[in-house]
């Protein structure tokens, strides 16, 4: 009996000062990383720091957080930030953030509220910290800009896997459910009032390749780029449209894709209806794609439903021979 509770306290002395090396390396640690970032020209400025949760847990909190790339112009500021991870696996991170934060870019600043803001992160062991899986949950989300605008979300949910034998890339599934654009852009995009303001629902599932991988570096020095995106489906349901789409694209080092995406459209001519009264496309290319396309969606059965294959490429848009429009920019900034 002696002998078994001698080996407790010992154990209990070992853990203890396991806890305490850790908790202290990781409060250094992070006050070191705020001054290196300092050092290179940064805004990175916290009020407090503190690590508890002994014996099973460690449980960081920061609090007056403000964070500035002047690389980019981004800046995020937080009244609090957590973060916890279990002591037997510190490289398993839950992360939660304030209901209320901003973010800057060079043009506004948008305040971000939400009811819930959670992510659940595994890095690789190392001090690299490359990410392997992430979960984040958001619900109740508000984006707030001082330049006129609001959008709202009800909920949302991101899942991204690095791929095993692929290196950097990622597996991503994403949904979100009731979702309110900004006004303005309503207005600009729908000025034939097809759309409602509510935009019921996205989910995107797809496997991106980026030029390297996330890991701390990500936000030191520069954001990954995506090289190819296999979009497995997009499906999208706004009002009386529908959008269904599934296909493969390489992205070239200005974010511009290359390839084609089959999409398939339900009421697609409220869509020509929406991109002719917007002005984006002119009404005479307006007429002859819905002209052209009417005899695609009628050989099919369903007048309604239409089934296409778009071409990317030289930074447009194409079906068949007809320019649509810009492609999308995929630069990560």
């Amino acid at each position: 009996m002696r002998r078994l509770l001698g080996g407790v306290v010992v154990l209990t002395l070992v853990w203890s000062g396991y806890w305490a090396l850790a908790a202290r390396t990781l409060d250094q640690g992070l006050a070191a990383w705020f001054a290196a970032r300092r050092a290179e020209g940064w805004v990175a400025e916290y009020d407090t720091l503190a690590v508890a949760g002994f014996p099973t847990r460690f449980e960081t909190t920061l609090t007056g957080l403000a964070l500035a790339d002047p690389d980019t112009g981004l800046a995020w500021a937080a009244p609090v930030f957590r973060f916890a991870a279990p002591s037997y696996q510190p490289q398993h991170v839950t992360a939660t953030w304030p209901p209320a934060q901003q973010i800057a870019t060079p043009r506004e600043t948008i305040t971000l509220d939400s009811t819930t803001m959670q992510g659940a992160l595994a890095f690789r062991p190392g001090p690299a910290l490359e990410l392997v899986q992430a979960r984040y949950a958001l619900a109740g989300v508000a984006l707030i800009s001082d330049a006129g605008w609001r959008a709202e979300m009800a909920q949302a949910d991101l899942a991204s896997d690095a791929v095993a034998d692929r290196p950097n890339a990622h597996h991503i599934v994403f949904s979100a459910t009731q979702m309110r654009p900004p006004a303005r852009l309503v207005a600009m995009l729908d000025k034939a009032q097809i759309l409602p303001d509510l935009f019921e629902r996205i989910g995107i599932d797809a496997t991106l390749d980026f030029d390297a991988p996330w890991d701390r570096h990500a936000v030191e020095d520069r954001r990954p780029q995506i090289t190819r995106i296999e979009l497995a489906l997009l499906d999208a349901t706004w009002g009386r449209l529908a959008l269904q789409a599934a296909g493969d694209l390489s992205v070239d080092g200005n974010g511009r894709p290359s390839g084609e995406i089959a999409i398939r459209a339900t009421n697609w001519r409220e869509m020509v209806a929406i991109a002719r009264a917007s002005g984006r496309m002119s009404p005479r290319v307006a007429d002859r794609i819905e002209g052209a396309l009417g005899v695609v969606a009628g050989l099919s059965g369903r007048a309604d439903t239409l089934d296409v294959t778009l071409r990317l490429a030289g930074g447009q848009t194409w079906l068949g021979p007809v320019p649509l429009g810009p492609a999308p920019d995929f630069t990560i900034r």
